[in-house]
C-alpha cells in the first residue's frame, strides 16, 4: 500500500509540472497559478486508533491526530467573462506529521469555484496514509498585488476505510509567467 501511494504521488507531480512550464500566451480565460502550502490538521479519531494506523508505515512511537501539513499547490484557473470570478483545478501534494518524524504523504484534485470577492468552494478526491476519501473545502482568498493569499477549511468526508477529518491550510500562490524569449 505504502509503496502505491508514493507511486500515485510522483505521478501526480510528474503529470502536473508540465502544465505550470507552459507560455504565458496561451488559450483566452486560462491561467496557471502555483505557490506552497502549510497548515494543520486534525483526524476524529482517539489517539491510540491513530497510532496503530500510522505504525504501519512509522513503527516505534506513539502518534498524536493533530498534525502539520506542508507542500504545494498547482493550480489552473478558468476566467469567467472580464471578472475575476473563476473555476479552478487544482492538485495539491502535502506531507503531514513532520513534527512527530513521520512524513504522511497526502495528495487531492479539487474541482471548485472562486469569485471576484474572494470566496471559494471546492471538492474532490484525496489520497493519503489512511487510503482513498473525498475532501470538501471552503475559504477565501485574499489578492495583494498579483499574489494571492488563501485560507481554507478543508474537511474529509468519513468512509469504511477512514475517519473524517479536519484541516486549516493557508498559503501563497502567483501565476507563473514564461515567455518565448526566456527559453533562447
Amino acid at each position: 500500500m505504502k509503496q502505491y501511494m508514493f507511486l500515485l504521488l510522483g505521478l501526480l507531480v510528474l503529470t502536473t509540472v508540465p502544465l505550470v512550464a507552459q507560455d504565458e500566451e496561451g488559450p483566452a480565460g486560462f491561467e496557471f497559478i502555483v505557490g506552497p502550502r502549510l497548515g494543520v490538521s486534525y483526524v476524529f479519531t482517539t489517539p491510540e486508533d491513530f497510532t496503530d494506523r500510522v505504525t504501519e508505515l512509522f513503527p516505534g512511537a506513539e502518534y498524536f491526530p493533530l498534525y502539520t501539513l506542508f507542500g504545494v499547490n498547482i493550480e489552473q484557473r478558468i476566467l469567467l467573462g472580464n471578472t475575476s470570478s473563476h473555476f479552478a483545478f487544482q492538485e495539491m501534494v502535502l506531507v503531514g506529521g513532520l513534527e512527530q518524524s513521520m512524513a504522511l504523504p497526502i495528495g487531492a484534485l479539487l474541482i471548485g469555484y472562486r469569485d471576484a470577492s474572494g470566496f471559494e468552494f471546492g471538492m474532490g478526491p484525496l489520497i493519503n496514509f489512511a487510503g482513498v476519501g473525498v475532501v470538501l473545502a471552503i475559504g477565501w482568498t485574499i489578492s495583494i498585488q498579483g499574489v494571492y493569499v488563501p485560507i481554507d477549511i478543508s474537511i474529509t468526508l468519513p468512509n469504511r476505510e477512514r475517519p473524517a477529518g479536519i484541516s486549516l491550510t493557508t498559503g501563497f500562490n502567483f501565476k507563473v509567467r514564461r515567455k518565448m524569449s526566456d527559453t533562447f
